[in-house]
């Protein structure tokens, strides 16, 4: 059996570029396969109840198999080196960006890329499995319960729209580190609070993500207020327009055909992200571009490729730097 990427997570697998460096805080990193820090908060054995179903981890993991695209980074913020981390995009070393680096210390993780076979995953020995972002299937779970405790998306949540709070707080719980899990959970949420203190112009104003469709159709993409893009955003105190929930249906984004690119209009501000291999990705090469008022009144910012990176990985590590530079980009758009 393997483990293939759905066609629409490949799509938002193309957002990621380079990356921005780390601003988070987190714990002590542990080698791969050896002694983990102490837990800060837990006894084993624990139960996680998830969207799948419900495992019971007997002993605090030791070898550990990211399996999800981005679960390796609250993984290292939890001050766990897992033993194999799936890989994303753009192929870094261990598939680990930047603001998460040093919290290999210096380890070298294997990279599951392509094509994942159960049998190189039953290989790492893994007494462990996080897939929260790796959109399994009842039968791909099923599967890989066989191997090692394996955990989903939390219950009641569809694959690739897990909070990073909610991401956060699970996998503290399977790795025996709630206390620790909630803290970064509430640090974070701090920063976020002071961000909309400091901004308060960003209430109630309409914001999107938006970007050139990589799918070759000449369409282009609008993230939903509940993708973690969309999160980001609402965070702020902003809003993401309905219409794009409503286009999207049952999905975490909503693809538009480049006749619409005026629904951009409907905000006071839009992020564009630029996804990595796509011809004539930039706003400014988007027909029609030329008559949005958003771009002739210069409400849109441009994303670097680190800083769509971050957004799209949407951690307790990479938010952060967003933080740093995001804000203050949005309000100058906007008129201070």
């Amino acid at each position: 059996m393997t483990l293939r990427a759905p066609r629409l997570l490949r799509a938002a697998a193309g957002l990621l570029a380079t990356a921005l460096v780390l601003t988070a805080c987190g714990g002590p990193s542990t080698a791969p396969g050896g002694a983990a820090p102490a837990p800060s908060g837990g006894a084993f054995p624990v139960t996680v109840q998830h969207a799948l179903g419900s495992t019971v981890i007997p002993a605090e993991p030791q070898r550990v198999v990211s399996l999800g695209y981005t679960d390796q980074d609250t993984i290292l913020a939890l001050g766990v080196v897992p033993v194999a981390i799936r890989e994303f995009t753009g192929n870094r070393p261990s598939a680990t960006w930047p603001w998460a680096s040093d919290r290999l210390q210096g380890e070298q993780p294997q990279v599951l890329s392509g094509e994942i076979s159960t049998e190189a995953v039953a290989a790492l020995r893994p007494d462990l499995i996080v897939a929260l972002s790796g959109g399994l299937t009842q039968e791909q779970y099923d599967t890989y319960s066989r191997i090692a405790p394996t955990i989903t998306q939390p219950v009641g949540q569809q694959p690739f729209q897990t909070a990073w709070q909610d991401a956060t707080r699970e996998i503290g719980a399977a790795l025996g580190r709630s206390d620790e899990a909630e803290r970064l959970v509430t640090d974070l949420e701090g920063r976020f609070a002071a961000v909309r203190a400091q901004y308060p112009q960003f209430a109630g104003r309409s914001a999107a993500v938006a970007a050139a469709s990589s799918n070759g159709t000449g369409s282009y993409f609008a993230w939903t207020s509940q993708d973690n893009r969309g999160r980001f955003l609402t965070s702020l105190g902003f809003t993401v327009p309905p219409t794009f929930d409503e286009l999207a249906g049952d999905r975490f984004y909503a693809e538009i055909s480049s006749e619409r690119l005026d629904l951009l209009d409907q905000d006071d501000v839009v992020a564009w992200i630029t996804i990595p291999g796509t011809p004539n990705a930039a706003i400014e090469q988007q027909p029609g571009y030329p008559a949005l008022r958003v771009g002739q009144e210069n409400r849109v910012v441009s994303l670097t490729e680190e800083q769509g990176v971050a957004l799209s990985f949407s951690s307790v590590l990479s938010l952060p730097s967003l933080l740093d530079t995001l804000p203050a980009e949005f309000a100058a758009r906007m008129g201070g």
